[in-house]
């Protein structure tokens, strides 16, 4: 029991050296770095006596009304199942399985893997929640269905730019500008990156937006750009932009931006401090962990 408590006081104060709106990154944060990382999802075929899996992905999860789509669809075995496999067809279709659209997909077979890639574009018509299809269709009549979700939306706001940045006690603030908004209550999520574009630090921020242009303000702690090695341009991306409902009710919404990276003027190490983020909060949670880790160690040594 102690032990538990000891482990999760020192996790705390771990995470408590950054604020968490600022927070270190690195690229093993997969869900930070792709936000709206398409569905990857694979059956084995075992139960239905084939030696094989099933595999379907799709290049994004959120696509807008046009936008391009990719899927892929990976069919693994050996001769045993090949043998076994009349034809593969690809479809879009809704939570009700109706069909929306056929897919045509080009195959090819690579080292006991046949591989079928279809490219398509979504459609103003379509509802919001789809699934992509794969069916396979054996010799014997008999066929076998795997599929990955989807959705269309509408962006509510889009991510145009960055304003003048600044430093704010021991922080860079990164204003974020937002252009052909719905009034509401936006949350920001993106990636700080090294001028190499690898990931260096994950950044939140919110604002009210009233009217259809504003701004969210980006902040990164002094404790992780002091770490740079040498004054450097960075890249703002990993983009998530949400629209939270006033009420219990409504979904969220998605805003996009208008480019996948943007430019942050050149960041100089020398500006910041590495003095760990401090919060009085923050503290009074900390050390009432470790008090609890502490009497937890009092108490099985009585």
């Amino acid at each position: 029991m102690r032990e538990g408590i000891r482990d999760v006081a020192a996790a705390y104060e771990q995470a408590a050296l950054y604020p968490p709106y600022s927070v270190p990154l690195t690229e093993h944060h997969n869900e930070l770095l792709a936000p709206n990382a398409g569905a990857v999802t694979e059956r084995s075929l075992e139960a239905s006596g084939l030696p094989g899996t099933l595999t379907v992905s799709l290049s994004a999860y959120r696509y807008q009304p046009d936008e391009t789509i990719d899927a892929l669809v990976n069919l693994s075995g050996d001769d045993a199942l090949f043998a076994q496999v009349g034809r593969i067809e690809l479809s879009v279709r809704d939570a009700h399985n109706q069909l929306i659209k056929a897919l045509t997909a080009n195959a090819s077979l690579e080292r006991q893997r046949w591989q079928y890639s279809s490219r398509f574009q979504s459609e103003d018509d379509w509802p919001q929640e789809l699934n992509l299809v794969a069916e396979v269709f054996l010799t014997d009549n008999e066929s076998l269905r795997q599929s990955a979700p989807f959705r269309i939306f509408q962006s509510v706001a889009t991510i145009s730019g960055i304003g003048d940045t600044y430093i704010d006690n021991n922080e860079l603030v990164i204003p974020v500008t937002i252009s052909n908004a719905q009034s509401g209550f936006y949350k920001l999520g993106a990636g700080l990156l090294y001028a190499d574009k690898k990931p260096l630090a994950y950044l939140q921020g919110k604002a009210r937006i009233q009217g259809s242009e504003g701004t969210i303000l980006l902040r990164a702690h002094g404790s992780v750009l002091s770490t740079l090695s040498s004054p450097q341009p960075l890249w703002l991306s990993s983009f998530q932009l949400r629209r939270i409902p006033e009420k219990p009710g409504p979904e969220v919404s998605y805003g996009d931006s208008s480019q996948p990276f943007i430019a942050v003027p050149a960041v100089d190490p020398a500006d910041f401090s590495a003095i760990p983020y401090q919060s009085p909060q923050v503290a009074q949670r900390l050390q009432f962990l470790q008090s609890l880790g502490q009497s937890a160690a009092d108490n099985s040594g009585t």
